[in-house]
């Protein structure tokens, strides 16, 4: 690690990128996918240690380095599966939160900063299938409870039986042993406590109606704040005060009670129970994230994602620490992912889509940066493609928020194109780095991702767009993106693949069966292919929102016709191309049914087809070897189908 001032950085910084770019060189499928040395950095809460993300073998662990010292210390050495997150429960304690092998159902482990009296404090539950369906048990940390270090409050599942109800205990971080702070009656969905851990306020949620619950303290009674079903205008919390006495929502209602389609951040009036006033509002996208000072115990700066993340500052002494940082990394986004207490270090993360992470130790006072390492050293952003924002109109005038990425030196002309459409579907794609998305135009391939109507984050309008459309419009606004894609000149409709996972994956499958005179290939990732089998076989956990997927997806009693037509399984006789799939045995999403039963189909009428399935894994694959496997996998289809070993289509002269 090295100490340098913001000066040289900015010299430093500004030679990078005057000098020549050289031609991309082809890079390695495993280093797309191999382990940083170091990653997710977060310090102590007074600035002595550091803890990070470093990989033992091919498995992520956790690493402290000592700030005074600069010595680095392994203080786990898991095996078997990966870390998936860990945080400071305070100065000498970690908390960290893993599954079993993809089932989503996270245990909470603690070991000191030395690596001393490591304990399982909640175990990781095993998968349980009853009823078809897969039982996610899982816990969290909801309050590490400052003034009491050897406690937080955590949220449990109220035993086997009941996966969906969520108590909140207080649990010592040394034994693991907790009691009883707030017991659900059944329908809360998420708590919100005080800087003390007492749980002041909750959000429940029953069929389609949801309601912001509040009580000025534990003894009071709950009082309703508002409640909105789908088709209502409310507002959801985004942050609190120590003393819970100053609150700011995110909400889709003015205070003239008027609904309003993009959500914004307001503030609002506990003494009084009423919406307060607009702090900020954007015209393209839903506004939901809020930063708050520990300091001042105010909001400094709401954050928002269009086309790329930006900032609305409320605080202009956090604006003048931040923006001189924005200034010294041109083409980058600067994210604070870590602060002390004392708010005087940070971990300053610079990134682009092209580059997913180079860390730096911020002295606030000194105003010095040191470097910390950089996510993925050995690649040169030279060789990969930027991702740029475009627009995309369907058929029926919706304009779609899209992102292209070309492969390195193109022109940007006539190349073989992916079309990856996100999963969710109740999700949008966002600028950023993805490794896959990275290798595929490393090799030569556009990509183009779509945010669908149907995709959050585009206001109320633009998200019940695509409710009851799976497979309709939806699937419409794909297709009219690989169109424009071949309008523009920018793909050549002889070498279109569509590529997606979860809903991605069964806007693959459905790419090929409803338009199947569109793609040469298609790549299903632990997709959906089977409308009704989804519903039969949804985790525990997903029933409390059961009504609110017969709204957007459709009605599995009264529509079972309906939603058959939109099965891609039931359509396979359409498929005309190969398809690769790649499915995870312990997925609690989509099981593991989906790819069988539709391998039967494929098989009984005899379409190219190869099915990869892991034991160990679940919605996603998360193991090392497992994803160059199958990356691996999917450019070499990709090659074959599309690319560089695919079949020349003849020209054809008038």
């Amino acid at each position: 690690m090295k100490k340098i001032s913001m000066l040289t950085l900015v010299v430093s910084v500004i030679a990078l990128f005057s000098t020549v770019a050289s031609a991309a060189k082809q890079v390695p499928v495993e280093d797309f996918f191999k382990r940083s040395g170091f990653s997710s950095f977060q310090l102590s809460p007074d600035g002595k240690y550091m803890a990070a993300i470093s990989p033992i073998g091919e498995r992520r662990n956790i690493a402290v380095i000592n700030l005074e010292t600069r010595e680095a210390k392994a203080i786990t050495g898991v095996r078997d599966r990966d870390v998936r997150g860990f945080m400071w429960a305070n100065n000498d304690r970690i908390l960290y939160f893993m599954d079993k092998d993809g089932n989503e159902s996270f245990g909470i482990f603690a070991i000191n900063k030395d690596g001393s009296k490591a304990r399982t404090l909640i175990e990781p539950a095993e998968n349980q299938i009853r009823g078809g369906s897969r039982v996610v048990k899982s816990a969290s940390v909801i309050n590490t409870l400052d003034s009491d270090p050897q406690h937080v409050l955590v949220s449990v599942p109220r035993g086997y039986q009941d996966t969906v109800v969520q108590d909140v205990k207080k649990m010592n971080i040394l034994s693991g042993r907790s009691s009883m702070v707030e017991r659900n009656p059944g329908d809360i969905s998420a708590w919100i406590t005080n800087y003390e851990g007492e749980v002041v306020g909750a959000v429940g949620q029953v069929e389609e109606e949801t309601r912001v619950l509040w009580r000025k303290n534990p003894k009071d009674d709950w009082t309703a704040l508002v409640k909105f079903d789908l088709d209502g205008a409310g507002f959801t919390p985004a942050w609190i005060n120590k003393d819970a006495t100053k609150m700011y929502v995110s909400s889709r209602v003015t205070p003239e009670g008027k609904k309003r389609d993009k959500s914004a951040i307001y503030r609002y009036d506990l003494e009084n129970n009423t919406l307060g006033e607009l702090i900020f509002e954007h015209d393209k996208v839903d506004v939901g994230g809020v930063m708050g000072s520990e300091i001042t115990d105010d909001v400094v700066a709401i954050t928002y994602n269009a086309d790329k993340p930006g900032r609305f500052w409320l605080d202009e002494k956090w604006e003048k620490i931040i923006t001189p940082l924005e200034d010294a990394f041109p083409g980058k986004i600067v994210s604070m992912s870590s602060v002390t207490d004392d708010e005087k270090m940070m971990v300053i993360t610079a990134w682009n889509s092209r580059n997913p992470a180079d860390y730096y130790l911020f002295d606030v006072e000194k105003r010095t940066l040191e470097e910390l390492g950089q996510a993925y050293d050995w690649i040169d952003e030279e060789d990969l493609g930027e991702m740029k924002s475009v627009t995309i109109e369907a058929r029926d005038g919706l304009m779609l928020p899209a992102y292209l990425t070309l492969p390195p030196g193109s022109d940007g002309k006539n190349l073989p194109l992916v079309i990856n459409p996100h999963g969710g579907p109740r999700a949008r794609d966002t600028y950023g780095f993805r490794p896959d998305v990275q290798l595929m135009a490393n090799r030569g391939y556009a990509v183009l991702q779509v945010n669908f109507r149907g995709s959050t984050g585009y206001g109320d309008s633009f998200d019940k767009a695509g409710w009851g459309k799976w497979g309709l419009e939806m699937q419409d606004d794909i297709t009219d993106s690989v169109n424009w894609a071949v309008e523009q000149g920018i793909a050549d409709p002889d070498r279109v693949c569509i590529y997606g996972g979860s809903y991605g994956g069964y806007a693959a499958m459905a790419g090929i069966t409803f338009t199947p005179e569109l793609y040469k290939c298609a790549v299903n990732y632990v997709g959906v292919t089977d409308i009704e089998l989804l519903f039969e076989t949804m985790p525990a956990a997903w029933k409390r929102f059961e009504a609110s997927m017969v709204r957007q997806i459709g009605d599995p009693d009264g529509g079972r016709t309906d939603l058959a037509q939109r099965s891609p399984i039931n359509h396979v006789d359409q498929i005309k191309v190969p398809l690769l799939m790649a499915y995870g045995l312990r997925d609690p999403r989509v099981v593991i049914d989906h790819a069988l039963n539709l391998e039967k189909e494929l098989k009984r009428y005899e379409v190219d087809y190869e099915l990869i399935i892991k034991k160990r894994e679940g919605h996603g694959f998360v193991r090392f070897e497992n994803q160059v496997e199958f990356y691996g996998k999917l450019i070499d289809f990709l090659d074959q189908h599309i690319g560089s070993k695919a079949p020349k289509v003849a020209a054809v002269s008038n």
